[in-house]
């Protein structure tokens, strides 16, 4: 009989640690509690509230790549063990952004999927987080060149925090309960950490006892924390009833978390058929491949908020990328020409010089190389049809305008 309940009692833990688990909801329940934090998070979350107004009818403005510097930190990682760890960080950031911009390869799943959700698109985020590799905090044993991937270094002396990695997306790899915790709405600017048990980091064989375990062996428990970093809730909010939601217009109201591999259309909570393959859902790393277009345009709005926070010069590509490097967005444009840039490309002497048709400067000013998005005022123009070129360094690039 002992032993029957042994076996009863160790199936059962199994059992349990089998399923997903994320500490962001009692992380934040306790953080709320210290008044400092709450006023910081209550001040980005009204700013976010305007941008997300801001932003609601510009859906098919023309978007720039945001880019993203990321910090891995391996506490008790081996040193020797360095060249594994930064490929396990690279496989990583692989799946982070081919999950944020919707170009995994199990995204085909939905166009069966959608037929029991009609009305819900997934969602794509034009971002790219990358792992930095100039202009390293110093102490860290770091040179450029060489990626922000940290290998025995006490992340906060073990804290949530730490100024030292003040601007980026910090991913802490350490033995946790549960697979992994974030701040709702993190701020780069605090060094914020986004930790991960050791056990749901990366693809692929690890490095040591850093090693990936299915079911969490892709690496989407780090796509569902950053998601939470960039301000979403669970799908079934916060408070576990049907009059909570996520605050996402098109995810189903449901009230509570589904695991596993759950078939599409067949959980329902509500009235609604649960989204189970939401990265913000609970599934297991096979069966979860999408964001509604509704969190997509959330976390980028958010994103907007935060993006002053970001410490620019650390990223390899800090030039202008082609098209992809600039937009104006409202064109036509009245009064006002908004202009916003992909963060991390406008060196200090950076302007913008509007010409006419007929090649004489009519307007030049310098632009803010901290500012993602800047307003120039045109109100003094005639209008018409307008070049303009932005100049950064030894780059220069035109767009054509049309000024009322």
């Amino acid at each position: 009989m002992k032993n029957i309940i042994f076996l009863f009692l160790t199936f059962l833990s199994i059992h349990v640690y089998a399923q997903r688990s994320c500490g962001t909801d009692e992380y934040m329940k306790q953080k709320l509690q210290d008044p400092e934090f709450k006023a910081k998070y209550e001040a980005r979350q009204a700013l976010f509230k305007q941008e997300f107004k801001k932003n609601a009818h510009s859906a098919n403005s023309k978007k720039v790549t945001i880019k993203i510097p990321v910090a891995i930190h391996f506490p008790n990682g081996n040193p020797s063990d360095r060249t594994c760890l930064e490929a396990l960080s690279r496989r990583q950031m692989d799946v982070l952004n081919a999950d944020f911009r919707s170009t995994n390869t199990d995204i085909s799943k939905w166009s069966a999927a959608r037929t029991h959700y009609p009305g819900i698109n997934a969602g794509s985020m034009d971002i790219q987080f990358e792992l930095a590799t100039s202009n390293h905090p110093p102490g860290m044993g770091l040179t450029d060149g060489n990626p922000s991937v940290t290998v025995g270094y006490n992340f906060g002396n073990g804290s949530d925090t730490d100024a030292n990695w003040a601007g980026y997306v910090n991913i802490v790899v350490k033995d946790i309960d549960g697979l992994g915790v974030a701040p709702l709405g993190g701020s780069p600017a605090n060094g914020d950490a986004t930790e991960i048990d050791h056990k749901a980091f990366g693809t692929d064989s690890g490095c040591g006892a850093i090693a990936p375990q299915a079911p969490y062996h892709l690496g989407r428990t780090v796509t569902h924390e950053i998601g939470h970093f960039l301000n979403l809730f669970h799908t079934w909010g916060d408070a576990g009833s049907c009059t909570e939601d996520d605050n996402v217009n098109d995810t189903p109201n449901i009230d509570n978390p589904t695991y596993g591999c759950a078939t599409p259309g067949s959980v329902v909570m509500c009235n609604n058929k649960s989204l189970t393959m939401n990265y913000m859902d609970y599934p297991d790393d096979t069966c979860a491949y999408m964001f509604t277009a509704g969190q997509a345009a959330r976390s980028l709005a958010y994103l907007n908020t935060i993006i002053s926070e970001f410490k620019s010069g650390v990223l390899s590509n800090n030039h202008f990328e082609s098209e992809n490097s600039f937009a104006i967005l409202s064109n036509p444009v009245e009064n006002e020409l908004r202009l916003r840039t992909a963060n991390n490309i406008l060196a200090k002497d950076a302007t913008l010089q509007i010409f006419d048709l007929r090649g004489a400067s009519v307007l030049k000013t310098a632009l803010d190389g901290n500012l993602y998005e800047q307003n120039i005022n045109v109100s003094t123009l005639h209008g018409g049809l307008y070049i303009i070129r932005v100049t950064s360094g030894s780059h220069k690039l035109h767009r054509k305008i049309i000024i009322r």
